[in-house]
């Protein structure tokens, strides 16, 4: 989420990740790349 605040938020009451956008734009593929690299749990995947 720290990653890319435009793609991810975090709900309060379980800190679960939430998908904001799931189609992002080009201006936020590297964003989206960098919380894949990131991310502890590996959840993220990229399909380009």
């Amino acid at each position: 989420m720290l990653n890319a605040a435009e793609l991810f938020d975090q709900r309060d009451d379980d800190g679960v990740v939430v998908l904001l956008q799931t189609s992002p734009g080009p201006e936020r593929f590297d964003d989206a790349r960098r919380a894949a690299t990131a991310c502890p749990a590996l959840a993220i995947a990229i399909e380009e």
